[in-house]
């Protein structure tokens, strides 16, 4: 029994099917579906019930979750144990989300690297409900930018700022001087969105709904810049942080308008691993705080404390 077969396995029960982990822990699902099927080899019993939607634990599984979680959390604790032995440079492994990635991360580098340079980033792209749930399943992160982040055991949820949601598109599709866009005329403009099984996805959705209109989902798309290269170029709009096409606003190559009645608002959070060394987490998180304040203070992104 390996500790790779045992993450594989919780990743699977987290996230409810092997499409789903082997997205989290970016293998390909053969190769996740062989560390499962290696475990509960060797363990000589079924751990997970497939079926049609996905997987669910079977009376084993269930009763090994929980002592592999452990297992998981006393590795952690080990390495944990010997940090403050590490060299001077300590390496911090953080997710950030295409938003975060443009409008927080580059302040974070300049001022770590003055203010910080023991703290070595390295940084993983990704979006928010990943970059979560690999902070929970796996040891490859510290520390992650997240959207309304759900409380778990195993993180420390530190909150830096709300923003509203705006609908983008080129001008003429989108005006903006006809000011803020009420939610229930969403329905009027042909939209790219992120997947439906995304957080952003179900705030929009959920609005819709509550607004009693159908949305013109053209095309659903997840990077950043595929986004922009359907928005640009093949007039559809789509619903994002005024930050993530900032520069193309600020260009006049995209308008923007604010999203009300009721806005459509989100929170981002520096999200840490409870065990990460109290060396470097807190200080870490005051860096971040501080850079979100002034980007705050500066009102040029529409960002709110929380």
């Amino acid at each position: 029994m390996m500790l790779q077969q045992i993450r594989c396995f919780i990743a699977v029960a987290e996230a409810g099917s092997f499409t789903a982990a082997a997205r989290v822990l970016h293998l390909s699902q053969p190769a996740l579906g062989g560390h499962v099927r290696n475990l509960e080899a060797s363990l000589g019993v079924v751990l997970l019930e497939r079926h049609s939607r996905g997987v669910l634990l079977s009376p084993a599984g269930q009763a090994f979750l929980g002592a592999a979680r452990k297992v998981m959390a006393a590795l952690e604790e080990a390495r944990a144990a010997v940090e403050p032995f590490h060299a001077r440079v300590i390496r911090i492994a953080l997710g950030i989300t295409p938003t975060s990635g443009k409008t927080l991360v580059p302040d974070l580098l300049m001022e770590g690297a003055a203010q910080k340079p023991e703290l070595q980033f390295h940084l993983r792209a990704g979006l928010s409900d990943e970059l979560r749930q690999l902070l929970i399943s796996t040891a490859e992160l510290d520390a992650a930018f997240c959207y309304d982040p759900e409380p778990h055991d195993a993180l420390l949820i530190h909150p830096l700022y709300e923003e509203d949601l705006f609908l983008v598109g080129v001008p003429g599709l989108v005006n903006s001087a006809d000011g803020p866009l009420p939610s229930a005329e969403l329905h009027r403009f042909p939209l790219v969105l992120d997947h439906r099984f995304h957080s952003t996805r179900r705030l929009i959705e959920t609005c819709a709904r509550d607004q009693g209109i159908t949305l013109q989902v053209r095309m659903e798309a997840e990077p950043a810049e595929v986004k922009r290269t359907l928005v640009l170029e093949r007039s559809n709009c789509t619903v994002v942080p005024y930050g993530l096409f900032m520069e193309d606003i600020a260009r006049g190559a995209l308008c923007a308008r604010r999203i009300v009645d009721p806005p459509l608002s989100r929170s981002l959070a520096l999200v840490t691993r409870r065990t990460l060394p109290a060396l470097v987490g807190p200080g870490l998180v005051a860096l971040v705080r501080r850079i979100a304040a002034a980007k705050v203070a500066e009102g040029g992104l529409g960002w709110r404390p929380v």
